[in-house]
């Protein structure tokens, strides 16, 4: 039955339900003002969770990369001051060098009979190959004056083979070869402690122990400072060896180029260096095993000095 009602009951109800809508309407947007605000919190709490994680992996890069430069910048420090190490031999020996080379190859001259004529050869090959870079005066001073070196013991030992002489004095000076193999590769290093170790005239195979260490010596250089895809994008058109490989005069030139002595001199002369080396290994081989006997001590410390100085000839290209 329908409830009859004044116009003031009318009225009065209308606003009773003018007021619960209105009521209605501010539970509603107070509800609407929290969830609101709870997303707002929420998203807000997101971003910087975020952010906070963002940063925590920028830091731990930022301490990664400054790691990691840190060990480049102490690796190529000590290296390059196993390098400074012996040009500063080098160096401070220079004239002396100079004269002792002089010396040495009037005295290889004047030997009456020669017995390893293609040492005495290479030795003189070698050192009209750097009369021609120092006349040049193109080369780098640290290069020049390694190759100096490389020159006089190249003399000394094709005297010491051919006339039984004495080491060079400064055959047991520190040139910073242990420091540079071992920043290089500690196996390195190691066998060359061993080659070293089995460098004595009553060991027979003194020579082939030596020899072979340092083949692996000198490709290992090669091979860290001049890696083959290196020299290709450097060069593509560069000398390759049968397996398609660069070639060890196309890694050499690919140093020189860096240290901007490619010149023909200077690269004619470092592959006669290190063909100069390789061409003892037989000999020495022959002398500890054949009929001759043992082969002296004198010898033997000469191939040292002269392999060494060679390892770090190279060494001085490749930094």
């Amino acid at each position: 039955m329908v409830r009859r009602m004044t116009p003031s009951q009318y009225n009065s109800w209308l606003r009773q339900q003018q007021q619960k809508e209105r009521d209605a309407i501010r539970r509603y947007n107070q509800e609407f003002d929290r969830v609101n605000r709870a997303n707002k919190a929420a998203h807000e709490k997101q971003v910087r969770d975020i952010n906070r994680e963002i940063d925590r992996v920028n830091q731990h890069n930022k301490r990664v990369v400054n790691d990691y430069n840190r060990e480049v910048r102490n690796y190529n420090q000590k290296r390059q001051a196993a390098i400074n190490k012996y040009n500063q031999a080098v160096r401070s020996h220079n004239s002396q060098v100079e004269r002792d080379r002089q010396r040495r190859l009037s005295a290889l001259r004047a030997l009456t009979t020669t017995q390893y004529v293609e040492v005495r050869d290479s030795a003189f090959d070698l050192s009209e190959r750097y009369a021609r870079i120092e006349s040049a005066g193109s080369a780098n001073e640290d290069i020049l004056a390694a190759a100096e070196r490389e020159s006089s013991n190249s003399a000394a030992v094709a005297y010491a083979l051919n006339a039984d002489a004495s080491a060079p004095a400064d055959g047991e000076q520190d040139t910073g070869i242990l420091d540079y193999l071992s920043d290089l590769s500690q196996d390195l290093c190691d066998r060359w402690r061993g080659a070293l170790f089995a460098l004595n005239p009553s060991n027979a195979d003194a020579a082939r122990h030596f020899c072979t260490s340092v083949r692996e010596i000198f490709s290992e250089i090669l091979g860290r400072w001049a890696e083959d895809k290196d020299v290709i994008a450097a060069d593509p058109n560069c000398e390759k060896t049968q397996q398609g490989t660069p070639s060890r005069r196309a890694k050499i030139r690919f140093l020189l180029r860096q240290k901007g002595a490619d010149s023909p001199e200077m690269l004619g002369f470092v592959e006669k260096d290190i063909d100069d080396i390789l061409q003892l290994f037989p000999v020495f081989n022959k002398a500890t095993h054949g009929a001759a006997g043992t082969i002296t001590f004198a010898s033997l410390q000469a191939l040292r000095q002269r392999v060494e100085g060679g390892i770090m000839f190279l060494a001085t290209i490749a930094s």
